[in-house]
């Protein structure tokens, strides 16, 4: 049993406890709890859980590529698809595009502009013949690529990076043009074949004056193991990103 004092304590904690709720309640106070996230994969980047579905993936030893559907309100439809990839750029990793990108459905915004899909990259590995035939692949389908917090597309992945109708890098992600050949010193443009291989492929992806800028500035980092980062601060300037 409570004493008296016990009990007329008690009701003074329950009437204060009462009192705080109902002082919250009607001040429109509310406690706010986390929104649950989809982490993109590879980065650091989250989208409201809410907000995304997913619609179909393919996962191989040396990479994943998944596609979702993602509520975006300027859209008629309501929503707008778009695809994550995380691994290596093969042939396989190719096919496995060509495939998705038939699934992925853009959309009408409500002022009746065109909305294409978008593409997050995330890949240190693969061969450049590969990347370049991943971002002719990407430009036929007028996709937009992205690197976001935390990612880093290197190598075969920069040149697919470039493929993107829109091109854009998000707050820590990088953009590296180097070697991902482990036999490799540089970029991968030693050879007078590789040179003119990648020179022709950013002239069809980038203005001839840009492309060719590009171009011999990469020259110079052929032999140089750690390649050239670009990152969002630095990639407008040089036209690798145009969002």
């Amino acid at each position: 049993m409570f004493s008296d004092s016990q009990n007329t304590h008690y009701l003074r904690l329950s009437r204060l406890i009462t009192g705080l709720l109902w002082a919250l309640l009607l001040s429109g106070c509310a406690i706010e709890f986390p929104v649950p996230k989809h982490t993109i994969m590879g980065s650091d980047f989250g989208l409201p859980d809410y907000k995304v579905t997913p619609q179909t993936e393919t996962e191989r030893a040396a990479f994943q590529i998944k596609l979702f559907s993602l509520s975006y309100a300027e859209c008629a439809s309501g929503f707008i698809d778009y695809i994550e990839f995380d691994g290596s750029i093969n042939k396989d990793a190719v096919e496995a595009f060509r495939i998705i990108l038939t699934q992925a459905q853009g959309c009408q915004t409500r002022s009746g502009r065109m909305l294409y899909p978008f593409v997050y990259l995330n890949s240190s590995v693969g061969v450049n013949k590969d990347g370049v035939a991943l971002g002719e692949l990407l430009r036929s389908y007028n996709i937009e690529t992205v690197v976001t917090q935390g990612q880093v597309c290197k190598g075969a992945c920069a040149l697919s990076f470039m493929g993107g109708k829109l091109r854009a890098i998000q707050d820590s992600g990088m953009v590296v043009f180097a070697s991902t050949n482990t036999r490799g010193l540089g970029y991968g443009c030693e050879r007078a074949s590789e040179q003119v291989f990648m020179r022709e492929y950013l002239q069809k992806m980038m203005p001839l004056s840009a492309s060719d800028r590009l171009y011999f500035n990469l020259l110079n980092y052929c032999t140089q193991p750690t390649g050239w980062s670009l990152s969002a601060r630095t990639a407008p300037a040089w036209g690798v990103t145009n969002e």
